[in-house]
């Protein structure tokens, strides 16, 4: 797993994607098209899971599939 995932990312902390979604609605009923809040918070989640998956490809970080315990 190269995480943590856009989706693994909304479910630890869900306020940020509930905002956008709600200043996209906003948008919506002022009659516009809006969803650049959306928008930057899928930006950063992307670069914050692409960067983990770049670390545990260079070796930076071990992968968790990487890791065993043998108890």
């Amino acid at each position: 797993m190269k995480g943590p995932t856009i989706p693994e990312q909304i479910a630890a902390d869900k306020g940020p994607y509930y905002k956008a979604l709600e200043a996209a609605d906003q948008h919506l009923i002022d009659g516009k098209v809006g969803v650049s809040d959306l928008e930057t918070m899928l930006n950063a989640m992307l670069a914050k899971q692409l960067l983990n998956a770049a670390k545990q490809a260079s070796g930076a970080i071990a992968s968790p599939s990487a890791v065993r315990n043998f108890h």
